[in-house]
Order: C-alpha cells, then sequence, then structure tokens
C-alpha cells in the first residue's frame, strides 16, 4: 500500500498595483523604503510583515500632533518676528530721542546684518544639530529669536546691532531643524499634506498679530513710543510661549530596521563621544551635497525666493509707509500689507496641501509655474500703485496710477499665495532627494535664500523701485526653469523604480506542496 499523498496549502501573498486599497498602501510602504535611498537604481529586496494597526496608529497620531506643535511653535516664534521684520524700517525711523535716531534707512541696514548672520548660522546649524540634538537647537533658535525681539522696547544702536545677529541665528537654527521635523514626521504620501497643514498653522500667528498692528496704529502717520511699548508687549509674551511649544515636540520617532537605515543625523541615537565626529561629519555631508548637480540647478530659485521675500516681506510695506499719497491711511497700509501676505500664504498653503495629490499626478511643476505667475502679476501691479522713490524715504510723488490701497492689498496677497506656491513643492522634492540627510538639504536651501535676502537689502535703498522689480522678475524666471529640470528628473526616476519594484516582486500561486517535495510553482510579474 502505497503512501498516502499529503498536500499542505499554501497561503498565496499578492502583490499588484491599483487593485485594491491595500496593495496600494503596500506599494506606497515598498517606495518610502526603497526611494528614499537612491533614484533609478534600486535592489530588489524581500518584503517584509507589517505593524500592528494599534502601532501604526498611534505612530501616525504622535507624527501628526507634531506637525501640529511645528506649526503652532512657528505661529508663536515666526509671527512676532515677521512683524518686526515688516515693520522695523517704519518703526525705527520714528524713533527720535536722547538715546536713539532713527533714519529711513536703518532698518534695511539691521535687516541685512540679520541676513547676513543667517547665512553663516545655516550652514552650521547641521553641526549644531548635531551637537545639541534637534528639539535644543529649536529651543536655542526661539530663544534667539525673542532677545532679538527684546531689543525693540527700549531702541539703542549697540542692542539692536546684537538683536539683528541674534534673530538671524534664530531663524536660521529653526528653519534648518525644521526640515529635519517635517521629514522624520512625514512620508512620501503625506509630505505635501504635513507641509499645508504646518503652513496653515504658521500663518495664524502673522494674521492675528498684523490685525493687532492695523488696530493700534490706526489713523496714525507716525509709531508713538506707546504705540511701540504696546505693541512689544503683545509680540513678547507671545514669543516666549512659542519656546514651551517646541519644547513639547516628541523626538522619539525612530523608524524601525525594516523601514529604513539609521539615519546619520539621528542624534538622539548617539552618544556624546560620537556627536563631535558626528558634527564634522555632517559639515561635509553639506558641502558634498551643496556641489550635487541637484543642488547646483535650484540655486537660482535659492536666491530667488531671498530676494523676492525682501522685496515683499520689507520693501513693498515699508515703501506703502514711505509714500504720502495714501494719506493717514499709510501706517496701517503697512499691517494691511503683513496680513493679506499672511492671509495669501495660509490659502497658499492650504490649497497647494489639499492639492497634493493632484501635484503627485500632474507634477509638481504645474504648482511652481503657478507661484512663477502669481507673482509676475503681483510685481506688475507693484510697479502701477508704488512711486519710484518711495523705498528710500517719505515722498510725495505720485504712482503710475491713482493710489489704490486696494490693488496695493491685492499684490500683498498675491506674493503672499504665490509664496507658499514655491516652497509647498520645493520641500516636497527635498523629502524626496534628500531623505537621509535633510537638515544638511534645509541648510543649504536657507544658506542661499540668505544670501538673496543681504544681496536685495544691499541695494533696496540705491536702487529704485522698477529695477528691483526687473532683477526680481528675471531671477523668478530662471529659478522656475532650474526647478522644472530637478522635478522632471524625479519624475523620470519615480518612473525607472516603479517598474524595477514591478519586474523584481514575485506572485505566489496557491499551489499545494507534494510529497515528493517539488518546490512551488511561482509567477514572475
Amino acid at each position: 500500500m502505497g503512501t498516502p499523498e499529503v498536500t499542505v496549502p499554501v497561503k498565496p501573498f499578492y502583490f499588484n498595483f491599483g487593485l485594491e486599497e491595500d496593495r496600494d498602501q503596500a506599494f506606497e510602504d515598498a517606495m518610502n523604503d526603497s526611494f528614499s535611498a537612491t533614484l533609478g537604481s534600486v535592489t530588489p529586496t524581500s518584503v517584509t510583515s507589517s505593524r500592528s494597526n494599534s502601532e501604526k496608529n498611534s505612530c501616525c497620531n504622535r507624527k501628526m500632533l507634531n506637525i501640529v506643535l511645528l506649526g503652532l511653535g512657528f505661529c508663536c516664534t515666526f509671527g512676532p518676528m515677521q512683524i518686526c521684520m515688516l515693520a522695523q524700517t517704519v518703526i525705527l525711523n520714528s524713533v527720535r530721542d536722547e538715546y536713539f535716531t532713527g533714519t529711513s534707512t536703518f532698518g534695511y541696514l539691521s535687516l541685512g546684518i540679520t541676513f547676513t548672520a543667517m547665512t553663516i548660522s545655516f550652514f552650521l546649524a547641521p553641526a549644531l544639530s548635531v551637537l545639541a540634538g534637534p528639539k535644543n537647537a529649536m529651543l536655542i533658535g526661539a530663544a534667539c529669536l525673542t532677545l532679538s525681539i527684546s531689543s525693540f522696547v527700549r531702541p539703542l544702536e549697540i542692542t539692536l546691532y546684537i538683536g539683528s545677529v541674534a534673530q538671524g541665528i534664530g531663524c536660521g537654527i529653526i528653519w534648518t531643524v525644521y526640515g529635519h521635523f517635517l521629514t522624520e514626521n512625514s512620508t512620501l504620501k503625506t509630505m505635501g499634506r504635513n507641509t499645508g497643514i504646518f503652513w496653515v498653522l504658521f500663518e495664524i500667528g502673522p494674521v492675528s498679530l498684523n490685525i493687532f498692528y492695523v488696530f493700534i496704529t490706526q489713523g496714525a502717520t507716525t509709531i508713538t513710543e506707546e504705540m511701540r511699548h504696546l505693541l512689544f508687549m503683545v509680540l513678547l509674551p507671545v514669543s516666549a510661549i512659542g519656546i514651551c511649544t517646541f519644547a513639547c515636540l516628541d523626538t522619539c520617532l525612530p523608524k524601525s530596521s525594516e523601514e529604513a537605515e539609521p539615519k546619520k543625523l539621528t542624534i538622539y541615537k548617539t552618544t556624546k563621544s560620537n556627536r563631535l565626529l558626528l558634527a564634522k561629519e555632517a559639515l561635509r555631508d553639506e558641502v558634498r551635497m551643496a556641489f550635487t548637480k541637484e543642488m547646483f540647478m535650484l540655486i537660482p530659485i535659492f536666491v530667488y525666493m531671498g530676494v523676492e521675500l525682501t522685496f515683499y516681506i520689507n520693501v513693498f510695506g515699508t515703501s506703502l509707509g514711505y509714500s504720502r499719497q495714501f494719506g493717514d491711511l499709510r501706517e496701517s497700509l503697512v499691517g494691511l500689507h503683513g496680513l493679506f501676505v499672511a492671509v495669501g500664504q495660509m490659502a497658499g498653503g492650504l490649497v497647494y496641501g489639499l492639492l497634493g495629490g493632484c501635484q503627485r499626478k500632474y507634477g509638481r511643476d504645474t504648482g511652481i509655474l503657478l507661484a512663477l505667475l502669481l507673482h509676475m502679476v503681483g510685481f506688475y501691479l507693484a510697479y502701477l500703485v508704488i512711486p519710484e522713490r518711495a523705498a528710500f524715504d517719505m515722498t510725495s510723488d505720485h504712482s503710475l496710477v491713482p493710489p489704490s490701497p486696494y490693488l496695493a492689498l491685492t499684490c500683498s496677497f498675491l506674493f503672499g499665495f504665490g509664496d507658499a506656491g514655491w516652497n509647498n513643492p520645493l520641500f516636497a522634492v527635498f523629502g524626496i532627494l534628500y531623505p537621509q540627510n535633510p537638515v544638511a538639504a534645509f541648510a543649504i536651501f536657507q544658506a542661499y535664500q540668505s544670501f538673496g535676502n543681504v544681496i536685495a537689502f544691499a541695494y533696496s535703498g540705491a536702487i529704485r523701485i522698477p529695477y528691483q522689480l526687473l532683477i526680481v522678475t528675471v531671477l523668478g524666471i530662471f529659478g522656475a526653469f532650474g526647478f522644472f529640470f530637478v522635478d522632471w528628473k524625479i519624475v523620470s526616476d519615480e518612473k525607472k523604480l516603479k517598474q524595477s519594484l514591478a519586474k523584481s516582486l514575485v506572485l505566489v500561486v496557491d499551489k499545494p506542496i507534494r510529497s515528493d517535495n517539488s518546490p512551488p510553482q511561482s509567477t514572475i510579474l
């Protein structure tokens, strides 16, 4: 009597794309694991079992909480700082007493010092992030911003210079480590959404504080000492709240070994003896990254974002405050300009966040193209509504069109909306290109942007408005084309990666195992 045939059913494992939601998620997980290591060159790996649903939900909730805390922290720290940057030329010009005598262009000098310090800070911030840790670096930066705001309560030339340097250092540190937290708490699928959530929360501070600025300056032709004290009595506590918010960030979110390789800059995994070595390595990695082809092609857009930031965050608002053609409304227009910029940034962040899936489908270049068109329209309207010499001092000159506050504020909204349009696709590209070293990538971006700020503030007090607009327009066009080149390469590499994964994954067919030890049949996709 022969031995009976024994069959053991083998559960088939299907891995296909676009059929069911769980298969899409499995492919998304595989993309997140492999695409972060290299673009276009992938070694096939086996598909491991996923974590339990409860663990996934807990991790997702912690990551979303971090994004919310990050946005609220920026809301409280950068909201007051943006008010200072926006109005400090006008505010300091109104201070004339025995301690300090302001001039019409002292604000440009102060901000030039700020962005010079910021440029240096961005290059050193990755090393500081390694030495102190991302969270501690964020707290140090927030403390520097609070210190800079306090220098405006009783303006003195020496304290204003110190405050300008502290402001630059604080901005450099925070914006660099911001990239770390955003990337650590996002995936390829959630990067666009999280960036949009962050920008909406971030802009709550500038919106509310600009409303307060408009309220206290309504009908005023100059900023009095009482107005200045009232303004900074509010800005200082709000900035201090931002420090407390950053202290609540959760940095203990390391990925498992199955999900990703260890990150070089994950400081909470290292010992004190290794930190100095890692800091040196971070600087070397940053220098190497700065000379890559992708970074080189993105330099024009980095510089453009610094030059246009200088124009809309300070020069345009100052020009409104210096234009007598707007009458008693001119001081309030400075605050209204900041308000509409913030509303535009919030609307832009929300729209670009909601359309993140569309950008993945049709390309991030469409988002950059829209931002470029919005800024071009804003620059043209600014050319029409602002007198040529309004950036230098109080002027009674008239613009090319009758003075219209509504037209001026339309420019402000377009500047803010377009700025979000530049930031969101660019930050999404950073998350794709440099997920293993986001701190260095954001540091290089911010350093070049600050360099653009320094250049723009150097000529803002000497070049008339039409020529400033011509410079920023040309830079915007070159910057957009540089981004298009990089984004098209990413899209091409994504397609190659998907094809490589499709060819390497094995579909095991439900085939019984027989007593003759014959292997199960399989089909290669």
